[in-house]
């Protein structure tokens, strides 16, 4: 097996050669189109992401304010949206009353386009924070309980047996057999809800919000500015790779660390 680090090494140049190769596509894109104001090319958008960062937007604020914002929108209602599935999920596992009931309701959110949740969510809280909030809830949370509620019918039930022989309290049969055994159908439900939160984020402050990177793409598009319009989507875009690949794989790989050290 090899090192970590010539692994590690690897990860990151192919990593960096697919943004390269995606650059490379943009760029020669935009030079066959050859009409700027269509298809700007990359070297057009990173300026005008300088451009942007360094000065007041149209609008009077910061462009700070709004990533801000953003970030603060998409953490709350991806912390709600996880809790929230994880516990109806864990709680449909342990519960079959609550699995019987709930095994109907659920499935008719999973159907819920979510476009039109968006809609419904501005038209009852109107344009305020709740309306978000509600919108990314509604559409991820049913999602995380099911793959959550899946995972406890995929544990190993000899282990729970064990713990409830030697008569070991709910609390810590739950800390100590059932989130070890979670873990891999909590970070599959923790992709998907990231993922989706952003996305959801993005509509609702396009369609419902004052501030936010979703504002800005929808100001933009009304000025027909497409750099602008791709130069606020690449930083919503490079802001989610940060996260994803510099914050949540590295806590993936401290939670599966064990498995590492099994297969060398």
């Amino acid at each position: 097996m090899a090192p970590s680090g010539i692994s590690g090494v690897k990860s990151v140049c192919l990593r960096a050669g697919s943004i390269g190769v995606l650059l490379l596509l943009w760029w020669a894109s935009a030079r066959l189109m050859n009409d700027p104001e269509v298809l700007p090319g990359p070297l057009a958008i990173g300026l005008t992401i300088g451009t942007d960062l360094a000065r007041v937007g149209p609008d009077g604020n910061s462009p700070f304010l709004h990533i801000a914002l953003t970030l603060a929108r998409i953490t709350v209602a991806f912390a709600a949206s996880m809790f929230a599935g994880a516990g109806i999920g864990l709680a449909m596992g342990l519960s079959t009353v609550l699995e019987s009931a709930l095994l109907i309701v659920i499935p008719l959110m999973l159907t819920m386009p979510t476009i039109l949740m968006v809609f419904l969510a501005v038209m009852w809280f109107g344009f305020s924070e709740a309306g978000g909030l509600v919108a990314v809830m509604a559409v991820v949370t049913p999602y995380v309980a099911v793959n959550i509620f899946e995972g406890t019918k995929a544990m190993d039930a000899s282990l729970i047996e064990m713990g409830v022989t030697f008569k070991a309290r709910k609390s810590l049969l739950i800390r100590r057999v059932y989130l070890p055994q979670l873990m891999p159908y909590i970070f599959s439900a923790f992709r998907y809800a990231f993922g989706m939160t952003w996305k959801i984020v993005a509509l609702a402050e396009t369609f419902g919000l004052k501030y936010g990177i979703g504002y800005m793409f929808f100001f933009w598009f009304g000025q027909f500015n497409m750099t602008q319009v791709l130069a606020w989507i690449a930083i919503f875009v490079v802001m989610m790779l940060v996260l994803e690949h510099g914050v949540f794989a590295r806590l993936e790989g401290r939670a599966f660390a064990w498995r590492t050290s099994q297969v060398s």
